[in-house]
């Protein structure tokens, strides 16, 4: 069961992945459609706060869910509910019943997000970090792929709306699936992982270092991949081809660093992969912005990529051994450090690169990059004082 589980887990993510780009792709075409309309462009842009808000109370609600009901069943049930959002985003005429339909969507998707991240590290006990990094390293295959998919359809004459429709069966393919998947498991198995709910854990001093990184991570990773187009036709170049060269180079880093941090990652050990990851991320991300020309910044962007690939698979990893009875709560609450990381520093950097310029405002994020030597370092620190429990180092 626990590789049936493992396989779904991949199946699923790897669509997680393809839908997570799905929005951004078909964005052109919902904004010509309702720009049309008479909407604003600050009108339309209310799909992202929709969506961000849908993702941090699906990924709350999902990641208490999973530790009550199970991983499984909220696997399935959370699918059916994407499938059903999606459905209802397709078919939305009116704009505020649209944007109900993106919260919804994305509200479904970071529960299922959850539930996938939750259920693999409980089917993988012994090598949790191996198999969350190829997880993550399989989202990023899929998001790597879908939008040119999604493109030459577009480009076919296919609605918007028909591709969130056909994302929309495919998600209930696999609920269908991950039902079957359920209704075939032992009754034992099925509610194995329902727990007395304790959230005792979001106080202590190991679960805030490991929201720290993860809201790290994704603040640092979101706003490179958000400027770094931009950044690079200032530097001299206003090629758009070259300029999204840097978004993909950075998402080759990343999934190819989360394959390596699996095969290395069970051996090193989760404190010396976080703290090798940390390093990488200190000495090379300032080769992004010191402006030493195109070269230089390629390199701090798939160096850069590499760094942070592993950052937050490793520390779902670590934090799974240190909670195992609410690894759903803890997988959900570090999915909201991670939608805040996709908020917040994004934001801060816009508004900076329009005073003092892209190298600067990235430049800036060199001060949420420095603290993570330090709260890798207080982790070990509380593994070796008998704070936090000690997840052994399994051999691959």
């Amino acid at each position: 069961m626990e590789r049936q589980q493992t396989l779904l887990g991949l199946v699923g993510y790897l669509f997680i992945g393809t839908a997570a780009v799905l929005i951004p792709s078909v964005m052109p075409a919902i904004t010509a459609e309702f720009g049309a309309a008479g909407l604003t462009l600050a009108a339309i842009g209310l799909i992202f706060p929709a969506r961000a808000l849908g993702g941090i109370l699906g990924n709350v609600l999902a990641g208490i869910g999973s530790d009550l009901l199970g991983r499984p069943r909220l696997v399935w049930l959370a699918a059916l509910l994407l499938a059903g959002a999606l459905g209802l985003t397709a078919a939305s005429r009116p704009w505020l019943l649209l944007l109900l339909g993106f919260l919804l969507a994305n509200g479904a998707q970071g529960a299922l997000s959850t539930g996938i991240n939750a259920m693999i590290a409980d089917a993988n006990l012994q090598a949790q970090a191996r198999a969350l990094n190829i997880l993550h390293g399989v989202y990023g295959g899929g998001a790597a792929l879908s939008p040119l998919a999604i493109g030459y359809l577009l480009d076919q004459g296919l609605s918007w709306r028909w591709s969130l429709a056909g994302t929309g069966l495919i998600w209930l393919i696999y609920a269908v699936s991950a039902y079957g998947l359920y209704r075939a498991a032992k009754p034992e198995a099925r509610s194995a992982a329902s727990q007395k709910l304790d959230l005792g854990m979001l106080r202590q001093r190991s679960f805030v270092a490991l929201f720290l990184i993860a809201f790290i991570y994704n603040g640092v990773a979101y706003s490179l991949l958000g400027w770094i187009a931009l950044m690079a036709q200032e530097q001299g170049n206003p090629s758009a081809l070259f300029a999204v060269s840097f978004i993909s180079l950075f998402y080759l880093a990343l999934t190819a660093g989360r394959f390596l941090c699996a095969a290395f990652a069970e051996r090193l050990g989760y404190i010396t992969t976080l703290a090798l990851l940390a390093a990488g991320m200190a000495l090379t991300y300032p080769l992004v912005f010191l402006n030493l020309g195109t070269l230089w910044m390629a390199t701090g962007v798939f160096c850069s990529g590499l760094s942070l690939s592993g950052l937050f698979p490793t520390a779902l990893a670590y934090g799974s051994r240190l909670y195992p009875a609410q690894t759903g709560t803890m997988t959900g609450t570090l999915n909201v450090a991670m939608t805040l990381g996709a908020m917040v520093p994004p934001l801060w950097t816009g508004v900076v690169a329009q005073q003092a310029g892209f190298p600067v405002a990235l430049g800036l994020n060199y001060l949420l990059v420095l603290p993570l030597g330090f709260l890798v370092w207080d982790l070990a620190r509380q593994q070796r004082a008998g704070g936090a429990s000690r997840p052994p180092v399994t051999q691959a």
